[in-house]
């Protein structure tokens, strides 16, 4: 008896051929065509390495998507990465791999982006002629039509002619990362309907292969993806077809504190081959956005001069109008608590923890200490300047 799954003319031995498959095992239906991988000597070869665009964070040959609300600061940190690929930089305390970048900017015009790598150039200390050099490509696309992918009149996503421009470059430069901000001006399709979703990262990935890089595409959360922390907008197909993905936000203020518009904190949303949920505080200083940790020596002294500067100032004030403050944190009149809400503390930015390490450094240069007042017997201590 034949099996239905074959024809009469095909003999069981041309199927196994086909199909590869152990003689003796039943046939459950005929397959042709498929490209099996073979696995037949992973026995005898060592075990590949991972590799990486920039270790831990971005894989090789894949697509991410760097998602924040409108003026974060997402173009600025993407550009300081393209340069750090460039000029062989650090990048948010990790070291991308060297080589060429490309950034498709659809947001700023020329002289903006001039602005933001002049200074990212004295961040770094290199030159234009040192980024040029390295491989950076600067595309700016603001008025003009920046769309990568668009659907057609059947709701499949298909390349533009500036698509095959930019592929054709990735295979000729091999960037070793491509940059397209902002999404809503590359993908002209439908952010809700997944089948198109997965189309436009498929076409990305393409690009990713050819460079043998990565692709970065910087999006705008939705409103919903801003209150639950997802960082998203519509599909959740924006976080399953990207292998890693990062999330800029303002960082939330303490109880009873002003927010500080100089934070802001990034999130390694989702890194497919690696660690994940890592986060990191970044502070706004000499046009850019860097790791708080990273503060230079000399600005952080600079800092600690200020902070001690307002609090002297303020403690002089406070006592002169008899008011006192303590030194004790479960006092209703604790010195950095008190004084972070003065309009003195509020111009430089400092909040109460800045002035608890401050009152800490006060002490030991001796600066400030305590006085007794009132009655003895009530042991009541205030701060005075030395």
């Amino acid at each position: 008896m034949s099996d239905d799954t074959t024809t009469t003319t095909d003999s069981r031995a041309d199927i196994v051929d086909r199909l590869r498959i152990i003689p003796g095992e039943r046939i459950v239906k005929k397959i042709t065509g498929l490209e099996w991988l073979d696995m037949s000597d992973w026995d005898n070869r060592p075990i590949p390495e991972r590799e990486w665009i920039i270790r831990d964070r971005v894989p090789i040959r894949q697509v991410g998507l760097f998602s924040g609300e409108g003026g974060t600061g997402k173009s600025i940190i993407e550009l300081m990465r393209d340069v750090a690929h460039a000029t062989g930089k650090d990048w948010l305390g990790s070291v991308p791999e060297p080589g060429p970048a490309f950034y498709l900017g659809a947001e700023d015009e020329a002289k903006e982006i001039h602005i933001r790598l002049a200074a990212i150039a004295k961040h770094y200390g290199v030159t234009f002629k040192q980024m040029i050099e390295g491989g950076l490509h600067v595309l700016p696309l603001l008025g003009k039509d920046a769309t990568l992918c668009a659907p057609t009149k059947s709701g499949s996503i298909e390349v533009t002619a500036l698509y095959k421009q930019l592929y054709e470059a990735a295979g000729d430069i091999k960037p070793k990362n491509i940059s397209i901000d902002t999404l809503s001006r590359a993908f002209a399709g439908n952010e809700i309907d997944r089948v198109q979703v997965y189309a436009f990262a498929m076409h990305m990935q393409a690009l990713a292969d050819v460079a043998d890089g990565s692709v970065t595409v910087l999006s705008h959360p939705s409103l919903a993806g801003i209150n639950s922390g997802s960082g998203i907008s519509g599909s959740t197909a924006w976080h399953g077809a990207f292998r890693f993905r990062f999330y800029l936000k303002s960082t939330k203020p303490e109880g009873g504190e002003q927010p500080d518009n100089d934070l802001r904190e990034i999130e390694f949303k989702k890194n497919q081959y690696g660690p994940k949920g890592e986060s990191m505080v970044l502070r706004y200083q000499r046009g850019l956005f860097l790791p708080e940790g990273e503060i230079s020596n000399l600005d952080q002294a600079t800092r600690r001069a200020e902070a001690e500067d307002v609090f002297m100032e303020l403690l002089h004030r406070f006592s002169g109008q008899l008011r006192n403050v303590s030194d004790k944190a479960t006092a209703n009149n604790y010195a950095p608590t008190v004084f972070a809400k003065e309009d003195e503390a509020k111009k430089h930015r400092i909040k109460k923890a800045e002035f608890e390490q401050t009152m800490r450094d006060l002490f030991k240069a001796n600066r400030i200490t305590l006085e007794q007042y009132d009655k003895p017997s009530l042991h009541r201590y205030r701060l005075v300047a030395c």
